[in-house]
């Protein structure tokens, strides 16, 4: 058994409830006997007959597995759902739609009839189908043509899947029914070209060697729009998305398509080899091998465990979830939380007078039309009482078109009425409509840059250069003497940008006045990247530590710009500590009480931050 995330694999613990849920469905399902093994594939007869395995796979990047889920088998017509995302890929549904039918069949899968009314197979999903769209792949030569699919199942399972050359052998010298479709679709103009090199990659397709792991991750890609969950790699568009699972929705259970929709509800694809992908859009993907298969060939425990789960779980596609995820994860204003950016008195005080026309709105989940809806009316209701907007998409997993639609109609409202509209996203896939649009890669910067605006228009933007220290806010409290007696231990540091004047986990022995320029203070974790905390401005400081003790330095401090800093180090502190007392303690007193102001409004921040 075991739990994944993105970047490492660890064992589970028993308290999971998925965990729990999962062993006592692979419990439940793992005697049952019934069925049997395909026997029209020699090699496939001979499996062994008792493998069964479960995985599940998130769209946020997490595969729970219990059972055989290392074992690897023959995708078979799991395949087909891929290979005909390719054809759309390369072709588009217009040409697709003429060559291939999306209408169930109601014959077996391998059946060799067609729709002759529009002269073409009647899905995708059945062998007819298949072939058809394995003649559409495009490509050069045979080979470019294999790899371009081999490289599409990469961006859906993760890996490079490899080919069992037995059954590829197997098929080949016993796909004789498979022969006789190909050739009368030749015969009636349904497809062209090479048919023994269309065969073949049929065959290969086929026998491609997968887990139930890969199956989840097929499934878990095509719920999450077509975007690898684990890799973040796209696999197919977005558009081809929906119609791919539209046919697995119909067509992708052979003969029980009617009954799998009835009871299970969800779109999926079985194959001969045993395996069963099922998808619940924008949530998750089920991978299932167990190789006995049912009456119309599905896997006989795969069938069980997905109803199973589908009931459990609630998972079927009309089933009354309610009105969901609300779409909004946090609505605030510029005076409840500012930017990172240490600001002095006067300006943060600006802020907390205006920081209201200011308004953040952080989107979680998929936007539709009723999430749409409730987004653009809030916008709307908002005209009247905030100036700068910004939408947070970076936690929304999809967008449809209808929601992109009023999103955009409400931000051509907004800046009709003078209003000035942002976007926050870390995607490198930022929708077409809003390409043009002011966009950011963090809610800090956005809420920095607005800040900036809003001082602009009040009159309070700071343009000053340098700060002598005795203009300092927080040294108001300290008298013409006491500043001379401080500045006597200050020495002069000049920096240039890139300087690093504090280092995380260096001892903590120096206060620093910052005179000019600018400093930020960033976070290492671990052997990641340094995550911004504040950017530093002149006429504060930075490095209280020092006063308050020997412990290491828990961030690091790098010049941005050319500046000048005075620093008070450690022999300093203890000298004005000894010889000055009036004056340390008004030190002291003067750094608390800025401690305790930025105290307080962390929490007026946490508070907001938490509604």
């Amino acid at each position: 058994m075991h739990y994944h995330d993105i970047t490492k694999i660890s064992t589970a613990t028993p308290e999971l409830p998925v965990w729990q849920y999962l062993k006592q469905l692979y419990d439940r399902h793992q005697p049952n006997r019934s069925g049997q093994l395909a026997s029209y594939i020699p090699e496939l007869a001979a499996v062994e007959p008792d493998g069964f395995g479960i995985s599940f796979a998130t769209t946020d990047g997490f595969v729970y597995e219990i059972g055989d889920t290392e074992r690897q088998f023959t995708i078979q017509s799991v395949s087909k759902a891929v290979i005909y995302g390719l054809a759309l890929e390369d072709h588009g549904h217009e040409v697709v739609l003429r060559k291939i039918g999306v209408e169930p069949s109601g014959d077996a899968f391998n059946s060799i009839t067609f729709d002759e009314k529009n002269n073409r197979p009647f899905n995708p999903m059945v062998n007819a189908g298949a072939i058809a769209a394995s003649a559409l792949i495009r490509g050069d030569s045979h080979e470019e043509r294999y790899q371009r699919i081999l490289d599409t199942f990469e961006r859906f399972t993760g890996r490079r899947l490899a080919l069992d050359a037995a059954v590829y052998q197997s098929e080949s010298l016993t796909g004789h029914r498979n022969r006789a479709i190909a050739y009368l679709e030749l015969n009636s103009g349904m497809i062209d070209g090479d048919i023994d090199a269309h065969l073949d990659l049929y065959f290969r397709q086929c026998s491609l060697l997968v887990t139930s792991r890969d199956l989840a991750l097929l499934g878990a890609t095509l719920a999450n729009g077509g975007i690898n969950p684990v890799t973040r790699k796209r696999a197919i568009s977005a558009d081809n998305v929906r119609a791919v699972l539209s046919v697995m929705n119909t067509c992708g259970m052979y003969d029980y398509a009617g009954g799998w929709q009835f009871d299970a509800g969800l779109p999926a694809k079985s194959g001969v080899g045993g395996g069963i992908t099922a998808v619940l859009p924008g949530q998750l993907g089920i991978g299932v091998y167990s190789p006995r298969l049912d009456a119309v060939g599905n896997s006989a425990r795969g069938v069980g465990v997905c109803e199973d789960i589908s009931a459990n779980f609630r998972l079927h596609l009309f089933q009354d979830r309610g009105s969901g995820l609300v779409p909004f994860r946090r609505l605030y204003r510029g005076d409840e939380v500012h930017s990172r950016r240490m600001r002095r008195s006067a300006q943060a005080k600006k802020l907390d007078r205006f920081g209201h026309l200011i308004a953040v709105y952080e989107l979680q989940s998929e936007l539709g039309f009723s999430e749409a809806e409730r987004v653009t009316r809030r916008l709307i209701e908002d005209l009247s009482s905030a100036y700068y907007f910004i939408l947070d998409l970076t936690r929304v997993v999809r967008m449809d078109a209808v929601a992109l639609d009023l999103l955009n109609s409400a931000r051509r409202t907004l800046q009709e009425a003078g209003k000035t509209f942002a976007i926050v996203t870390v995607s490198d896939e930022v929708p077409a409509e809003f390409e043009q649009q002011m966009h950011f890669a963090s809610i800090d910067l956005a809420l920095e840059y607005f800040e900036d605006r809003l001082l602009e228009q009040a009159g309070a933007q700071d343009e000053t250069t340098s700060v002598p220290l005795a203009e300092f806010d927080l040294l108001a409290g300290l008298d013409a003497a006491m500043l001379a007696r401080l500045s006597a231990e200050l020495t002069a540091l000049d920096f240039v940008p890139g300087q690093t004047l504090i280092s995380q986990n260096a001892p903590a022995d120096d206060l620093f006045f910052l005179i000019s320029g600018r400093v930020e203070v960033a976070v290492r974790m671990g052997n990641g990247p340094s995550h911004r905390v504040s950017t530093v401005e002149c006429g504060t400081l930075f490095g209280e530590l020092a006063l308050f003790g020997r412990a290491p330095r828990t961030a690091d401090v790098i010049a941005v710009s050319e500046g000048l800093a005075m620093v008070l180090d450690r022999s300093g502190i203890e000298r004005l500590a000894a010889t000055a007392p009036e004056t340390w303690s008004a030190l002291l007193l003067a750094v608390g009480s800025s401690l305790s102001e930025r105290l307080r409004r962390a929490n007026g921040e946490i508070r907001a931050l938490s509604r």
